[in-house]
């Protein structure tokens, strides 16, 4: 079984911007189950908890698939034109 994409930044705090270019510009719009069978369901439980609702019901939440410059696979979610990014 392969490893859940774990949390890493997001675009506020952002620690590599290229690399953030990057994802973005290679992202493709994905469904909440595939995002949520591949990424730490425990952040995202946070995620819920912080932002007061289920980020699935939020009607301001996209989910995507994408990549790193390496060819990494990486998923993110953006909610309010801020990106959480997993890998």
């Amino acid at each position: 079984m392969k490893e859940k994409a774990q949390y890493q930044y997001d675009c506020v705090n952002c620690p590599k911007v290229k690399e953030l270019d990057f994802i973005i510009q290679n992202a493709r719009r994905i469904p909440y189950r595939t995002f949520i069978k591949n990424v730490d369901k425990e952040k995202i439980e946070e995620f819920n908890t912080g932002f007061g609702i289920p980020i699935h019901k939020d009607y301001a939440v996209s989910f995507y698939k994408s990549k790193l410059p390496n060819g990494n696979q990486v998923y993110f979610f953006d909610h309010s034109s801020i990106e959480y990014i997993f890998y």
